[in-house]
């Protein structure tokens, strides 16, 4: 190993050393809400039961139902919740570019979601890190086949990070265990000799490993033969053990997205607000819990009061027992054998007590923001219905924003970047090219986004109504609206697709075939005017054919 590599896991071990304390935070969160995941500090069995600690699971089930919101809300699987747009929005909107762009969204979607990718199973498991910790790694590459997709939440506990000047993530360091027969599977010829011999006697021994991801510019300072320099990233695999690099590659992405929820000054970790907030909340509602259950068991179950000399046997409290107790005992002395007297006062204290511990972690996480609220359009004036959308959205937007930035988008745009330099799109003179310089991004439809769109048709629907009023006082008042423009942009709100659409010139052609058959159909409301005059004329006259013939005749014999 040279000193380069040397370096760079003295860079790590630093990095794993400045986040020990948040370890610890991190164990405490997962045992109260994210117990499958509390393995930070401890490492547990196999077969030990996760929730064995736990009196009350309110406040995992309401972090499961974070974590399983996001995707149901933001990726739904039967839903096209992303596309591909240019920056440049003139050009975005031309016919030909937007069929293009449909059709590579298409094709990186069926990629992301083909079974080999693993899509579905590392965005589930990286939704609940980012609920309970507000972070999360993911990685996306080529799988070893180079055939589909490969993506992989690893655990944040193995995880250390750092930004650049910008505050973007552009380092990180994982610590991996594979197993030998995993090391010779990827490195066969770079293993080394520990792990060879223990592929022969024991394969599934491990060996601890670092995965590395710095920008060239790090790793290649210094060097006169430009090393990976024509790549912004340099990744390593490091056999830490035998200080043997097992890998060594330029990269042209950094491969990983680390998406944050809510970030704090000069900390390149984030939190969650979402779980820290509630976290005193979770441990009080855990203490009444407990309190709440011994003191029902033993309403259920009461402690017993026995006079010690009465009795002739052991107390068997089982159903079917006997307790002998002494012939002679005097029981106006008080029974031998009776419950203890119990004061039930404080029950009913101790529930509103758990039930608003509840209505707290429920607020906590969101849940209540959530929900749509009930829109009746029966007795509801369509500005009522705006409003109330645009009040959901204010409310859920704090909570969905942060994923579809730091999330959705770095996901998708990796994703983009990988298929396109493997590529999945086809070559690229069959695309527009308009396209081959464009600079791309994704926008995304969730619900919050469907609600903004359908404000956008509902607008048009109002803003006609408007017009109408005004055409009835000045008739001129309907040209003000750009038809065309307002009917496109309301169906593509709607999600109407570009094959769905014909061009504007056929809009246009349409408009003039209108005009041109209103001006023939003029032109022959006028002939047929002139044609009535004529008759008309004929009939003023009030004469028959012979009186007509008769008067020719009187004439012609006068002019003689």
């Amino acid at each position: 190993m040279d000193t380069r590599a040397r370096d760079l896991i003295k860079m790590g071990d630093s990095l794993f050393a400045q986040r020990t304390s948040l370890l610890t935070l991190w164990q405490e969160i997962a045992e109260n809400f994210y117990p499958e995941r509390a393995d930070f500090t401890t490492r547990r069995g196999r077969g030990q039961e996760f929730a064995a600690h736990l009196f009350s699971s309110f406040p995992a089930i309401a972090r499961r139902e974070l974590g399983n919101l996001f995707a149901a809300m933001l990726r739904p699987r039967g839903a096209r919740w992303f596309s591909l747009h240019v920056r440049n929005e003139a050009l975005d909107q031309t016919d030909a570019v937007r069929r293009a762009l449909e059709y590579m969204t298409d094709i990186q979607r069926r990629a992301m979601y083909d079974p080999a990718a693993q899509f579905t199973r590392a965005t589930r498991e990286a939704d609940h890190d980012f609920a309970a910790f507000g972070q999360a790694v993911i990685e996306a590459d080529i799988n070893s086949d180079g055939t589909a997709l490969i993506h992989r939440c690893h655990h944040i506990r193995d995880c250390a990070w750092s930004e650049n000047a910008e505050g973007v993530v552009d380092v990180l360091h994982r610590n991996w265990s594979p197993t030998a027969r995993q090391l010779m599977a990827l490195w066969p010829e770079t293993a080394s000799e520990e792990v060879k011999r223990a592929f022969r006697t024991d394969p599934e021994t491990t060996f601890a490993c670092r995965r590395i991801v710095v920008p060239a510019r790090l790793y290649d300072e210094g060097r006169t033969d430009g090393g990976q320099a024509r790549f912004p990233f340099v990744s390593l695999y490091v056999e830490m053990a035998s200080e043997t690099v097992l890998e060594e590659a330029g990269r042209a992405w950094f491969g990983h997205v680390v998406p944050r929820w809510q970030t704090v000054s000069d900390s390149q970790y984030a939190r969650s607000p979402a779980t820290e907030l509630v976290l005193p909340d979770a441990r009080t509602l855990q203490a009444v819990v407990r309190t709440l259950r011994e003191a029902g068991e033993k309403f259920v179950d009461p402690p017993m009061i026995a006079v010690q000399e009465a009795l002739r046997s052991d107390v068997a409290l089982y159903a079917g027992g006997l307790t002998w107790a002494d012939v002679e005992y005097d029981e106006r002395l008080g029974e031998v054998l009776r419950p203890l007297t119990q004061d039930r006062g404080g029950m009913p204290i101790g529930f509103e007590i758990a039930q608003a511990l509840q209505k707290d972690v429920r607020h906590g996480f969101f849940l209540d923001k959530i929900q749509m609220p009930e829109i009746d359009a029966g007795k509801m004036t369509a500005f009522e219905v705006r409003r109330r959308i645009e009040e959901h959205i204010r409310a859920a937007a704090p909570l969905f924003e942060p994923i579809e930035q730091e999330y959705n988008a770095p996901l998708c745009m990796l994703d983009f970047a990988i298929l396109r330099a493997h590529g999945a799109f086809g070559p690229p003179e069959a695309m527009p090219p308009e396209l081959l310089d464009a600079e791309v991004h994704f926008t995304f439809s969730s619900r919050l986004a469907d609600a903004a769109d359908e404000g956008q048709a509902a607008i048009f629907a109002e803003g006609l109504a408007v017009v109408d009023q005004a055409a009835a006082l000045d008739p001129a008042q309907k040209a003000n609206v750009n038809v065309t423009e307002a009917a496109r942009d309301s169906l593509r709100a709607l999600g109407w697709p570009a094959k769905w659409l014909n061009d504007e010139q056929a809009v246009r052609d349409k408009q003039e075939e209108g005009d041109l058959r209103d001006a023939l159909g003029a032109i022959g409301e006028f002939g047929h005017l002139l044609d009535g005059k004529g008759d008309a004329g004929e009939v003023e006259t009030g004469e028959t054919a012979d009186e007509r013939e008769a008067t020719d005749g009187r004439g012609r014999h006068e002019g003689r």
